[in-house]
């Protein structure tokens, strides 16, 4: 009894301090797990109920309701859109991780996705090198790429006009281009925000996503953004950046699409890879991929440009 009682305190206690996130770093760090709590939570209750704990049983409803509530948007936002008389156009997103070998690998499994547009995350120079190579039925590229894990790459069947990385503190975290599909044009972000393990780099992400938010609020027309957000959609920092764009997350709607990391179980995963787009862009469809030996999940996204 006292296991469960105290475990049913922690979780409760944890989900309430998450709601700190937007003061706090070790609240925003906790507010990444979510679906944990909820999992852990319903667990306390099916043993509540079944001991007939009732104070316990009332305890795990409040926490997982608190838990729950952020992400009603996940399951019940607007979903597919009407893409009718749009032009399709398929998007991958992939954070293939520094340390993987296997280029031959993601370069057969992207090229198999027949993409429009790839977007790609820690690469260098010399793995960008190598991939080009291998994908030439994307020759048009742009690299903001720092030879860290932040390098951004963006690869294309289409032209890639008036391309400029996004830099912060002097470093590049991500690129902006605009793809030129001949009677459309598409404006597309691909960014890797910092890894807000430490207080310091959650300050950089935090600001990296403010800076966001003010430039996508002046996009207008067909625009996308996608990448690696080092946060999950409960995020107060998150929320603020689709709030100020003036942006809709893609994956509305959606369910379950967790992204990171593909070692863990699937429930134990969450979803920081994320994609915003315009009102002008109808999201037609968005599915998680493979992962092709890196801790991320490629993401496949479909859209319909008004």
């Amino acid at each position: 009894m006292r296991p469960l009682v105290f475990g049913t305190g922690v979780v409760s206690f944890a989900t309430l301090l998450a709601y700190g996130g937007r003061w706090s770093w070790a609240c925003e760090l906790l507010v990444n797990f979510r679906t944990h709590f909820a999992l852990l939570l319903v667990v306390a209750l099916a043993f509540a109920l079944g001991l007939r704990q009732w104070r316990i049983a009332v305890v795990a409803v409040f926490g997982l309701a608190l838990n729950t509530w952020p992400m009603y948007g996940v399951y019940f936002g607007s979903g597919t859109q009407s893409g009718a008389g749009g032009r399709a156009v398929r998007l991958v997103e992939f954070n293939v991780n520094v340390a993987n070998g296997d280029l031959r690998g993601i370069a057969r499994y992207l090229d198999s996705l027949a993409p429009d547009v790839v977007v790609l995350e820690e690469m260098t120079t010399s793995s960008t090198d190598q991939l080009v190579k291998l994908l030439p039925r994307l020759p048009h590229q742009y690299r903001a790429i720092d030879e860290g894990f932040l390098g951004v790459v963006i690869l294309s069947r289409w032209p890639l006009n008036t391309p400029q990385p996004l830099v912060h503190a002097g470093k590049p975290f991500g690129a902006r281009v605009d793809v030129g599909l001949g009677d459309r044009q598409l404006r597309l972000y691909g960014v890797h925000l910092d890894w807000p393990v430490v207080p310091f780099a959650e300050r950089i992400r935090n600001l990296q996503l403010s800076g966001l938010g003010r430039e996508l609020a002046g996009c207008r027309g067909a625009c996308v953004i996608v990448g690696d957000f080092n946060t999950t959609p409960w995020s107060s920092h998150y929320r603020d950046l689709v709030k100020e764009s003036g942006l809709r997350d893609c994956a509305a709607g959606r369910g379950w699409l967790n992204t990171w990391n593909s070692g863990l179980f699937a429930p134990l995963r969450i979803r920081i890879d994320q994609c915003l787009a315009s009102p002008a862009v109808a999201v037609s469809d968005l599915r998680v991929g493979e992962s092709v030996g890196s801790d991320h999940f490629a993401t496949i996204n479909d859209f319909a440009l008004q």
